[in-house]
């Protein structure tokens, strides 16, 4: 797998957006890595952009946006027995799925 991936990037200081290449994060124990193929950017991300909203646990200045996703899991972290690697799946901030 690839050691880096393209994510749309807010810096929430200077609200300007640009398509980045970050580090492909690693599943830790429990969790899976999903490869995005569709997201989506719904009113939380408006509000970043527009400055109402600001992240709460953010390290540096910026944010990837869209948070509502479907995709495929990429890859199992340790101990996940609930899901399997090709599975498409959907997601939405603040839910979590034990498997």
């Amino acid at each position: 797998m690839p050691d880096s991936m393209l994510a749309g990037r807010l810096n929430v200081r200077t609200k300007q957006f640009e398509v980045k290449e970050v580090p492909r994060p690693t599943p830790g124990p429990g969790q899976v890595l999903v490869e995005v193929r569709a997201a989506g950017i719904c009113l939380s991300d408006v509000h970043l952009i527009d400055g109402q909203l600001n992240p709460l646990f953010l390290q540096g200045d910026e944010v990837t946006l869209g948070h509502e996703v479907a995709g495929v899991v990429a890859e199992l972290g340790e101990g996940v027995t609930g899901a399997q690697a090709g599975a498409r799946v959907t997601l939405q901030a603040g839910e979590e799925v034990d498997g």
